[in-house]
């Protein structure tokens, strides 16, 4: 009878040991996704088609074991895509349960490898606010990654000129559209850098093109369900992917690292290579999730 209790516990704790393992080591520490797509903006510049944009967001280097490790492999797999340009959306450095954030000296030195043709570029999210934004800048700064907040840059390639305008981080800073576009010109191709996309309401339709993090794409997702809490006001549905309001597009990068707990289930790391082009998207290609009039919070991260 002994036996056969113990036998029942190891059937019952063997699968839970198991899952454990997976979300708290092998999913966050060892699986990195290299989504790509194709984005369509009928205001883009058809001289730019196929520009390779690499989007890295929600980093949150953390006081924990195997964050070098973790954070070093997914730059690496951004470099390896090969993007024309990089885009990282905020949430850089996350204080742990016991206080302790990842080596600021540690996370500049992983991310100053980074390397695209026409430069690597950052946004703050509201983590960085949460642990110091003056902190965030210099560490960005010293890896030679250029930080834009409520402004915008010009972008030369031998094919064209284009634009990079980027708001501060909605939830945690004044921001302003009128800053992040002053003195584009009207008909420019621009790219739109937020936090969140909460915001793609407000967004200015001179706008070709968004791209935003923050979510986790929920972070930890359970079957049948999907994503749990996304921090978003639009809920599960617009928790990743590309997401569209009127003639507003936005995509919603799911992110590497994890925030409130260390742990990703069904939700893995993931980095985007976005191409994108100038038209409207085909019905081959996935389509995009319409937000429409109605909305609904499931809290902020």
């Amino acid at each position: 009878m002994h036996k056969m209790r113990i036998r029942h516990m190891l059937i019952l704790l063997c699968p839970i040991a198991a899952l454990w393992l997976w979300a708290f080591v092998v999913e966050p520490y060892f699986v990195i996704v290299d989504e790509e797509v194709k984005i369509y903006s009928p205001t883009w510049d058809e001289r730019l088609d196929g520009l390779k944009v690499g989007i890295w967001g929600d980093i949150h280097g953390r006081g924990i074991p195997f964050e070098t490790f973790r954070i070093e492999r997914q730059a690496q797999k951004l470099n390896s895509l090969n993007p024309d340009i990089i885009f990282l959306t905020g949430d850089y450095i996350t204080r742990s349960y016991f206080g302790k954030s990842m080596d600021e000296d540690a996370l500049t030195a992983i991310l100053s490898k980074l390397k695209a043709p026409y430069g690597v570029y950052a946004i703050m999210g509201n983590h960085d606010s949460y642990y110091s934004k003056h902190k965030v800048r210099r560490l960005l700064r010293a890896a030679n990654i250029d930080v834009i907040e409520n402004s915008n840059r010009k972008i030369i390639t031998p094919k064209g000129d284009f634009y990079v305008a980027a708001i501060a981080d909605p939830v945690t800073s004044s921001y302003s559209y009128r800053a992040a576009f002053k003195k584009i010109p009207k008909g420019a191709p621009v790219i739109f850098l937020t936090h969140s996309h909460d915001v793609i309401r407000e967004i200015p339709d001179a706008a070709s093109v968004s791209f935003a993090g923050h979510t986790h794409g929920g972070q930890i997702r359970i079957p049948f369900i999907g994503p749990l809490v996304t921090h978003s006001i639009y809920g599960r549905h617009f928790s990743d992917g590309l997401v569209q309001y009127e003639n507003r597009l936005i995509y919603v990068n799911i992110g590497t690292g994890m925030s409130r707990y260390p742990v990703r289930f069904l939700c893995p790391p993931t980095i985007t290579l976005a191409k994108i082009y100038k038209g409207m998207q085909s019905k081959s290609e996935p389509q995009p999730k319409i937000i429409k009039n109605q909305r609904r919070s499931t809290g902020a991260n």
